[in-house]
């Protein structure tokens, strides 16, 4: 098994000689969205970096008693199309991944839920922004409000078995990068439950 020089028992390591801001410029300031135009230095560093700045996001596996996972499903402009991914969204400013899940769970599927458990923290875009998604498993769904927002008007909702969510993920028709891996780690803390 090959072990790449970077990783040590499965931690990164520092870079000997890292790259080093010499300047950061705002190109471009959205309400959602911040595109920098950075000067570097350093080893095999470029000259330019550009790279945006946007809010953290995070995705919950809302999983039923009956073993069921809540999926949504909405029009996604840039991709062209509608997709299919669970529920989530992005944080607002200053607030907890935590309570964005909450929020962002009842709002798009009118269920809360009363046991939650963190699954992961990933970066689905490293190279181009340091944002990250945050990853929940929440149980114990009970009714809510239901509360989208404008732009969600024609959001559907439907429950799965995991299973069946874990084929979505393969066959990929479940294609957005949170989601995947939310569905994925989640089956196998629930595979680990059954041993149990």
């Amino acid at each position: 098994m090959l072990t790449p020089a970077s990783h040590n028992d499965g931690q990164p390591t520092a870079a000997p000689s890292a790259w080093r801001t010499v300047s950061r410029r705002a190109v471009y300031e959205g309400q959602f969205i911040r595109l920098f135009r950075d000067s570097l230095e350093g080893p095999s560093a470029p000259e330019v970096y550009e790279h945006v700045e946007v809010a953290d996001g995070v995705r919950v596996v809302a999983l039923g008693q009956d073993g069921r996972v809540l999926l949504v499903e909405d029009e996604f402009y840039l991709p062209g199309r509608r997709m299919l991914t669970l529920p989530g969204g992005g944080a607002e400013p200053g607030e907890e991944p935590l309570v964005a899940a909450r929020r962002e769970l009842e709002e798009e599927t009118g269920w809360r839920a009363d046991t939650w458990q963190h699954l992961s923290t990933i970066h689905p875009l490293p190279s181009a922004t340091a944002a990250q998604t945050h990853l929940f498993l929440a149980r114990g769904l009970a009714p809510g409000r239901l509360a989208r927002d404008t732009t969600e008007a024609g959001m559907t909702m439907r429950s799965v078995p995991v299973a069946e969510a874990v084929a979505l993920v393969r066959s990929g028709a479940m294609t957005e990068a949170g989601s995947v891996t939310a569905v994925l780690l989640a089956d196998q803390v629930l595979a680990v439950e059954r041993l149990r």
